[in-house]
């Protein structure tokens, strides 16, 4: 053991491990286990969010993508058409037809019905489109009704 500059006055003496070169080897262990731990949250960030990656496509964008887009993840907007609305309560699947600019697209939708589910809602669904035609949706979003909208307001003459 030697006596650490500092201390010699005191009689204090140091161990070989508390002298310049391993408080380096300490902070480069320091350095390495931070940028581990970086990178790991990093890692995380990132895996999770590219699964989770969806495009917002019209029906006609979807069609054309066809078949390349079969099983990916897309949301797609529309009107719900009132006749094809078929309710399976016993299941909880919602069948229904969206339409935008004269294309239609059939949706099957396994959840509840949403309380503002009607004929001529806009609604976007989230899922997958399949290879038989149906779109697959595991999330059905529906904009607020009209009533909560504000009044048009009258040109003051």
């Amino acid at each position: 053991m030697r006596l650490h500059p500092w201390a010699q006055g005191a009689g204090l003496q140091v161990s070989a491990s508390e002298d310049g070169r391993t408080a380096t080897s300490r902070r480069w262990r320091y350095v390495v286990g931070g940028a581990v731990i970086v990178s790991a949250i990093v890692y995380i960030i990132l895996s999770s969010t590219q699964g989770t990656a969806v495009y917002a496509l019209t029906i006609h964008e979807l069609k054309a993508k066809c078949p390349a887009i079969y099983g990916q993840g897309v949301r797609v907007g529309g009107t719900i058409e009132g006749r094809s609305i078929v309710w399976d309560a016993d299941d909880l699947i919602l069948r229904f037809n969206l339409v935008d600019g004269g294309e239609i697209l059939p949706v099957a939708y396994k959840g509840i019905q949403p309380d503002t589910f009607r004929d001529g809602a806009p609604a976007l669904v989230e899922g997958k489109y399949q290879s038989n035609g149906v779109f697959e949706a595991g999330k059905l979003l529906l904009t607020c009704p009209s009533k909560y909208e504000a009044a048009p307001t009258q040109p003051e003459q």
